[in-house]
């Protein structure tokens, strides 16, 4: 038996002989669209809008925010866990009624939708820049608005029911609620394929690629929000993360989740290819190039992996087809937008976030998030929505710089809100790289760096594979899945020579 599994036994069996009146939660709120409830030093927030798969809209934005920082700001709070009722945990923002206000010369009803994403993204930011732990549980599905309620807490819980996705794109939307910091700052091109083709991130994949920094089966979440609620006002990050790490999936789980990891091999070393070029436009050909098999595959398609070409070349064609049927001008601005993240703070990011989302508010400059939202989620109609302009080749950088990016805009309705919220000494000051990214998996490029040399007293030697796991478990301490990770990478970036040693292949 495992020591999680050991822990796991002890701690069920303490609390199933525990009365039930040791430790009485706090009386949760009357049962509205978020239930707010508490327990010694944990807080908790349910999510409660079940029926509309827990759709963040304006009343549970302007709910939330208060509460946190009142929560923040007190000392008999230390520890703040989100969930959400049902079988996800947040499907998104509530975009049907924003689209609903931009109706032609409605330039009210522009600003009521832009003073939302206002609200939303001060609300997500702050929570970014919360000193007081957050933990949320990422339970099916967790999109768009779900996405920016949990991804920038420190831990974020994934399960085999998790699906995490920021299909913006395709609503005429972008990657919003800080997606140009966190996609940016995922390993390779990863993060800005998922912004561009929307792809779903299903179960341990959300852990394995740096969206969740545990992996906990669903059967061991009201266990470990019991462990949780054991903790004291003293408990320091490190031991919430101990506690988490005592109900996460153990070595055998793990091994299985890592064998079936969809972002690795063959389709990531074309991801890091194709997704490097510099226009959305060539990364369309390049893969349109592979599906046809007229691409050089002599560095996505190593010896050995010759059966998987024709995997290879249906992945490109799912790809480019999903690029195609998204909107135009959205595809541009996500990639503009995302690249631009790699050097934003944490604030500086949500800034871009709702200048952008202030010219999808504006219909005299970008009809796209009407159209698509309306197509899509209001009459759901199959196909490809009437963009407009309809192709990338229309859309030039110029516009896109001009719309989206310059400053002041090109348009006075709506206007650019103001990103405000409580800005106290109890929450950090913005960061270019998560706080808290210890208690995730190491990123690739940490790997790289102690493999090439490079990581801070890595030293002249070249590594062998448990040279390297020794150096990253002294730095990351016994992370579950680490091993797995390692694995993946070494098969797919290092040659390894007769005697086991390391080298970076490109």
């Amino acid at each position: 038996m495992s020591g999680n599994s050991a822990k796991r036994l002890a701690m069920t069996a303490r609390h199933l002989s525990s009365p039930a009146s040791a430790n009485p939660p706090t009386t949760p709120s009357e049962e509205g669209p978020v239930v707010f409830s508490g327990a010694n030093s944990l807080r908790t927030v349910k999510l409660n809008r079940p029926r509309q798969a827990n759709s963040l809209n304006q009343e549970m934005v302007d709910l939330l925010h208060p509460q946190l920082e009142k929560w923040n700001d007190s000392p008999l709070a230390n520890v703040i866990l989100f969930k959400g009722e049902g079988k996800g945990f947040c499907a998104g923002g509530d975009v049907k009624s924003l689209a609903l206000q931009l109706a032609d010369n409605d330039k009210e009803g522009w600003s009521k939708s832009a003073a939302f994403f206002q609200k939303e993204y001060a609300l997500d930011v702050f929570i970014a820049k919360m000193k007081k732990p957050v933990v949320t549980f990422m339970t099916g599905n967790t999109m768009g608005g779900g996405v920016g309620l949990s991804v920038h807490a420190p831990f974020r819980i994934a399960t085999e029911t998790t699906t995490i996705a920021m299909p913006e794109t395709k609503i005429g939307l972008f990657p919003d609620v800080g997606a140009n910091f966190f996609l940016a700052r995922l390993d390779g091109q990863l993060g800005l394929y998922l912004g561009l083709t929307g792809e779903r991130v299903r179960g341990a994949d959300a852990f394995f690629s740096g969206f969740a920094s545990h992996y906990v089966p669903t059967e061991r979440l009201a266990s470990l929000e019991a462990r949780l609620a054991e903790l004291d006002q003293t408990a320091t990050l490190e031991d919430i993360d101990s506690a988490i790490d005592e109900f996460a999936a153990d070595a055998a789980e793990l091994k299985e989740a890592a064998a079936k990891y969809s972002f690795g091999g063959v389709k990531r070393r074309a991801i890091d290819i194709v997704f490097a070029k510099k226009t959305a436009e060539e990364i369309v050909a390049e893969l349109k190039a592979i599906e046809d098999g007229t691409a050089k595959l002599d560095k996505i398609i190593l010896a050995g992996e010759e059966g998987e070409v024709e995997g290879l070349k249906q992945w490109a064609k799912v790809a480019r087809e999903q690029i195609d049927l998204y909107s135009p001008t959205s595809v541009k601005v996500a990639l503009k937008a995302i690249r631009e993240g790699k050097n934003l703070d944490i604030e500086e990011a949500f800034l871009l976030d709702l200048r952008l989302a202030t010219a999808c508010c504006s219909p005299e400059v970008h009809t796209d998030f009407r159209t698509g939202v309306t197509h899509t989620l209001i009459d759901k109609s199959p196909g490809r929505a009437a963009w407009s302009p309809s192709t990338l080749a229309e859309v030039t950088d110029a516009s896109i710089q001009s719309i989206f990016f310059s400053s002041p805009p090109p348009f006075t309705h709506p206007a650019v809100p103001t990103l405000t919220y409580s800005n106290s000494a109890s929450l950090r000051p913005p960061y270019k790289s998560y706080p808290h990214a210890k208690f995730s998996l190491p990123s690739e490029k940490e790997i790289r760096d102690f493999i090439t040399g490079e990581a801070k007293g890595s030293g002249d030697h070249v590594l062998t594979r448990a040279d390297l796991i020794n150096r990253l478990t002294k730095a990351r301490g016994h992370k579950g899945g680490l091993k797995e990770k390692v694995d993946e990478v070494i098969k797919r970036r290092c040659q390894v020579s007769d005697d086991g040693y390391l080298k970076w292949r490109y």
